[in-house]
């Protein structure tokens, strides 16, 4: 078998290799190809696609591949899971085993059902038109779907049922899906309920798009009564306008998707407060079990309980990440493919984390999560300690009741204005003249600075819009204390600083300081971490540090800078009160920088900037030379 190719007149060579392709248990394991078109990087070579009929795709030649023509058009044999038939799947077409061109029912016209009919290929399904409609002919025929030509079909852990993936020290409670009876646990994190298990919910007749839009991990039933379902965009919303490619915007109201009634897809606020309480810490999130030995590292502090199922990629026609990496839908107005990922590294922590989503098509699992929040905040962990019943006590949302703590209490020492000042330092004094508050000044390095946070909210002279600046959770004794939290173009009080935009303004800038004085610029903002450079006591105070995730810290104080930690408020959350101190800084040519001291790393930095959501930091200012 030296020919490359098929050609008329070997009559020999042909005979022999047909009897090949179909007597598979005398000659055994495929080895019908020829070695002439193995040496070159492909099994098999033929010079039109009719001549795909003498060697069909089948079992056997499952995940070997061809060249057709002149122009080596590359094929691959592939087990459609969808229409249980085996296909040579190419870059720009289908073809059957007869080498006819395969149509799906819901896309072709009746001629082409005539002959997808005739080639073998299964009847149509009802699916959404305006979904099949969408695909290019490239990406169809990429998304056929060959679990054993692409590696291992097993767990790679040991699950003898779902309960192996829960924490024993959690409280979960539990829910029913009416819709089919399926019994999940559910947790109690924030004040949301989660379900603590993957949905696995499909239903033709009701939902007709989970038919196409929704399978088991390695296409195993039982896979599904483990680790739940792995579903499309368009299956997990439950709309044809989630395709691949499409921004997918469904307004901004809950969106119940695939979820049973009472419950919907997560959302931005949903995920941003689940990766405030776990510290955005994979390890936290997930399960002890359900991981391969690599990446089985989880505390599962909160009992969110996820498994390493990866996910599903349409592109490459596989799964991928089985064992070591988390995914979850989300749900995120005006833009593409956003999930949750989790996968811990063997250094035994990685990032719980929002993925920005490629154009590749994905199938993944879903958490759905109550429509009724609670009225309480369950208390978070410290971030050092292993999983607690007593406190993260989690429940189903009928006894909510029983949670008492509320994150809305400040648990800083810090009782007064002035506890935080330096007593051994000489503060001098400003009085701003828009409103007659007094604050106390401090010289460091040669510059005048603020030894306290601005408290001020705007006047007729000075208007400031309600909604760019704040006080923690609305209270003004909050602003007393610790100063107001401002956007960034309140901040530097010009709108072409607004959220995500390049920000290149004068230096001083007075933005929303007092006349005479000036936000501070980033040569300024770096004197003070190189001040830090030694120890970030060094700018912190004596009192205000500490909260019931952070222990205590007493500030040296050494400059009388006298920095609290008033936290941030990122979009609709108020994060790191007793922590962190952020303060905003004027550089140009860059998004939303900004200077941190931050108690949890031990450091003071001048910050990148990214953010998902606006920013409200404070604000000190810089007397102007």
């Amino acid at each position: 078998m030296k020919k490359e190719r098929l050609v008329p007149g070997s009559y020999v060579f042909v005979l022999a290799w047909m009897a090949c392709a179909f007597l598979f248990v005398a000659c055994g394991d495929d080895d019908s190809f020829s070695p002439v078109a193995k040496n070159r990087g492909y099994d098999y070579a033929f010079v039109s696609p009719s001549d795909i009929a003498k060697t069909p795709c089948n079992e056997m030649r499952e995940g070997r591949d061809a060249v057709v023509g002149r122009d080596k058009d590359r094929y691959e044999c592939k087990f459609d899971y969808k229409d249980s038939v085996y296909i040579w799947v190419g870059d720009e077409d289908t073809l059957t085993a007869e080498g006819r061109e395969f149509h799906r029912a819901e896309s072709s016209s009746s001629e082409d059902d005539e002959d997808s009919s005739s080639s073998g290929s299964s009847s149509s399904r009802n699916s959404s038109s305006s979904y099949s409609s969408s695909y290019s002919s490239s990406s169809s025929s990429s998304s056929y779907r060959s679990s054993s030509s692409y590696g291992a079909t097993e767990l790679p852990f040991t699950l003898t049922s779902k309960a192996d993936l829960l924490n024993p020290e959690i409280e979960y409670g539990t829910m029913k899906d009416a819709r089919d009876g399926h019994v999940y646990k559910t947790v109690v994190i924030g004040n949301r309920v989660w379900m603590a298990e993957n949905l696995n919910f499909v239903d033709y007749d009701d939902y007709p798009l989970l038919e196409d839009e929704s399978f088991c991990l390695y296409y195993k039933d039982e896979n599904c009564d483990l680790l739940g379902r792995m579903y499309s965009r368009i299956g997990v919303m439950n709309s044809s306008s989630c395709a691949e490619g499409l921004s997918c915007n469904l307004g901004s109201t809950l969106i119940q998707g695939v979820c049973p009634k009472g419950w919907h897809v997560p959302n931005e606020a949903d995920v941003k407060q689940l990766r405030e309480y776990l510290d955005s810490n994979s390890t936290r999130a997930a399960s002890a079990k359900g991981w391969d030995d690599e990446h089985a590292l989880g505390t599962d502090d909160f009992g969110f309980s996820v498994a390493a199922i990866g996910c599903y990629n349409t592109y490459l026609g596989k799964f991928e990440h089985v064992g070591e990496s988390s995914f979850l839908w989300m749900y995120l107005p005006d833009t593409d493919m956003r999930y949750l990922v989790a996968n811990p590294e063997n250094s035994g922590s990685c990032t719980f984390f929002v993925h920005p989503g490629y154009d590749d098509m994905l199938y993944m699992p879903v958490r759905c999560v109550a429509d009724d929040t609670l009225d309480v905040l369950v208390p978070k962990l410290p971030f050092s300690s292993s999983s607690s019943s007593s406190s993260s006590s989690s429940s189903s949302s009928s006894s909510s009741s029983s949670l008492s703590s509320s994150s809305r209490e400040l648990s800083s020492p810090l009782t007064k204005k002035g506890e935080q000042f330096n007593p051994d330092i000489d503060y001098g004094t400003m009085t701003d003249p828009r409103d007659g508050k007094t604050y106390k000044t401090v010289e460091v390095s040669g510059r005048t600075w603020m030894a306290e946070n601005l408290n001020f909210a705007g006047n007729e002279d000075f208007p400031l819009a309600e909604q760019y600046s704040l006080c923690h959770y609305g209270e003004e004794e909050n602003c007393e204390l610790y100063g107001r939290l401002y956007t960034r173009e309140a901040a530097m009080n010009s709108d072409t600083c607004a959220y995500n935009t390049s920000c290149s303004l004068a230096d001083p800038l007075q933005g929303v300081c007092p006349t005479g004085w000036h936000i501070p610029s980033l040569t300024e903002a770096t004197d003070l971490k190189d001040l830090a450079s030694g120890s970030f006591l060094t700018l912190i105070s004596a009192k205000g540090w500490g909260n019931d995730t952070l222990s205590v810290y007493s500030g040296d104080d050494t400059y009388g800078l006298s920095f609290l930690p008033a936290g941030d408020k990122s979009g609709d959350d108020y994060k790191y009160f007793g922590t962190n101190a952020f303060m905003w800084a004027n550089i140009p040519d860059d998004e939303q920088r900004y200077f941190v001291i931050n108690a949890s790393e031990k450091k003071a930095f001048i910050h990148s900037g990214y953010s998902v959501n606006v920013l409200y930091l404070s604000v000190r200012c810089v007397k102007d030379e």
